[in-house]
């Protein structure tokens, strides 16, 4: 079960480079066309806009599963013992909470948007389809939250065992 959902996290932060990597020549082709052209490529920003948002949902849980983020190490690397255990259901419950309620009201605001169709200015693209994407991101999010909580607790049970 570890390695499906590990390859689900990889997967995920793979699409996350393919947009990124989409975006950064998407941009050179637009400053291209406008330095050498005087043509440049129409919705570069609203495209550049959205594609950073899904890059950064998408690549959110890949970070959350392998704890990733940004932390304060020098608490990591103290022996603090049961502390440590209660530090880590504190970050937990923040953690969850945090990315539930933002998965939540993303997948509501995606079911808005697609009832109203709304649209971008310049290409005139449905928003919902990326919002839907984020709140996707969001939700594995959330999954790798609960994993690695139960991955961590697990670890931390077995060293004060000395297993």
């Amino acid at each position: 079960m570890k390695f499906k959902i590990d390859k689900i996290f990889s997967y995920s932060s793979t699409a996350s480079g393919l947009v990124l990597f989409f975006l950064a020549v998407l941009t050179f082709c637009d400053v291209f066309g406008r330095r050498f052209l005087n043509s440049p490529v129409t919705g570069t920003i609203e495209l550049v806009e959205i594609g950073m948002a899904l890059v950064a949902f998408l690549a959110m849980p890949r970070a959350f599963f392998l704890n990733a983020n940004v932390s304060a190490d020098f608490i990591n690397n103290l022996n603090l013992g049961v502390f440590k255990t209660y530090l880590v259901i504190l970050k937990f419950i923040l953690m969850i909470g945090i990315m539930s309620l933002m998965a939540y009201a993303t997948t509501i605001t995606s079911f808005k948007f697609m009832a109203n169709k709304r649209v971008t200015l310049d290409l005139e693209l449905y928003f919902y389809p990326f919002y839907f994407i984020c709140s996707i991101g969001m939700w594995l999010s959330v999954l790798a939250i609960i994993v690695w909580f139960i991955k961590t607790i697990f670890n931390n049970k077995y060293q004060s065992k000395g297993i």
